[in-house]
């Protein structure tokens, strides 16, 4: 019984450590993943990270062009009273917008 458990939890957590590191793979080889967008994330650190202008994702929020760096999308979501799906949805197509662009430029 023991050895099943053992054998249990070492394929569990084994699959999970794999997941891990082909998603880290994912992330360093440079793919987009609209996916990995989280409410934690600031304006600036998903300009950064997606290569979106950070002007264009604070118009799609409807925040002011500058200030409040610190502010998480969750909390501009909140602040501006938009749905978190919709406001999910406006950052995203900006996202794939924006990878669309890098992949016609030379």
């Amino acid at each position: 019984m023991a050895l099943v458990l053992g054998a249990l939890l070492v394929t569990f957590f084994g699959a999970r450590a794999w997941h891990q590191w082909t998603y880290a793979q994912r992330v360093a080889s440079g793919e987009v993943h609209v996916q990995t967008l989280r409410g934690w994330m600031t304006l600036s650190y998903i300009a950064r990270v997606y290569h979106v202008p950070e002007a264009e994702l604070r118009a799609a929020l409807g925040a002011p062009s500058t200030g409040f760096d610190e502010r998480s999308l969750k909390d501009w979501l909140a602040q501006s009273g938009t749905d978190p799906v919709e406001g999910r949805r406006r950052v995203e197509a900006l996202i794939l917008q924006a990878s669309a662009r890098q992949e016609t430029q030379p």
